[in-house]
């Protein structure tokens, strides 16, 4: 079974998903079961509030989640999806044609 890859002070674009816009880099601070604590510093007039979609990415890896709470400097969202492997997600790069 392939696991998540991450080391402490780990850097990842953070960003919101739908109508929001990318928020910037991000550091994972730690992970416990499906729940992650990032530290984030939030561009000025941006707001997360708990719920929102967000997507995490680094090295190849791509998380979608939500955020559970926000807390100053930081907040801790929980993994919905995990895609461990975005190389493969480069069909046509790779050859493949689609029909």
């Amino acid at each position: 079974m392939r696991e998540l890859k991450w080391q402490p002070q780990q850097s990842a674009e953070l960003s919101v998903l739908g109508p929001g816009s990318c928020i910037g880099t991000a550091r994972i601070l730690e992970l416990s079961g499906k729940r992650m604590r990032l530290a984030v510093d939030m561009p000025s007039g941006l707001q997360l509030e708990g719920g929102a979609a967000v997507r995490l990415e680094w090295d190849g890896q791509l998380l979608l989640g939500e955020v559970l709470n926000t807390e100053p400097g930081g907040l801790w969202m929980e993994i919905q999806h995990m895609l461990l492997d975005t190389a493969g997600l480069r069909w046509q790069d790779n050859g493949w044609q689609h029909r």
